[in-house]
């Protein structure tokens, strides 16, 4: 069993308008919010950009949100480095939620400043 297509595509239009928000009214020297679709759900990226560029030197994974097919639950989880390697783990404030709302509050709020840096 896999994530149904109505929760995957719920899932990407309310990334996109995050993003989008996120976006708008934001200097490009502050980098930009991108994500990419996933098996199960997205990852979102930091798009950091030089002075005067408008294509993106690099990226940074700032987030993964996946669907716990056995729990239905989002799953919220964050990057963390293991020498070149990047890990995931579960968002200790928020690992996991019912509803996807409350995930994308928290992430575009960053209330501990960990997302947008």
């Amino acid at each position: 069993m896999s994530v149904s297509q109505m929760a995957m595509s719920r899932l990407h239009k309310l990334v996109e308008s995050l993003c989008s928000r996120r976006n708008v009214n934001l200097p490009i020297e502050q980098g930009k919010c991108l994500y990419t679709p996933i098996e199960g759900g997205v990852e979102l990226f930091h798009a950091h950009f030089l002075l005067d560029s408008q294509h993106s030197e690099y990226t940074s994974p700032i987030a993964k949100i996946l669907f716990d097919i056995e729990k239905q639950i989002w799953c919220f989880y964050v990057p963390t480095e293991f020498g070149e390697e990047i890990h995931w783990i579960p968002y200790k404030t928020l690992p996991f939620s019912s509803s996807l709302e409350t995930l994308l509050n928290e992430l575009e709020s960053d209330p501990h400043a960990c997302f947008w840096q």
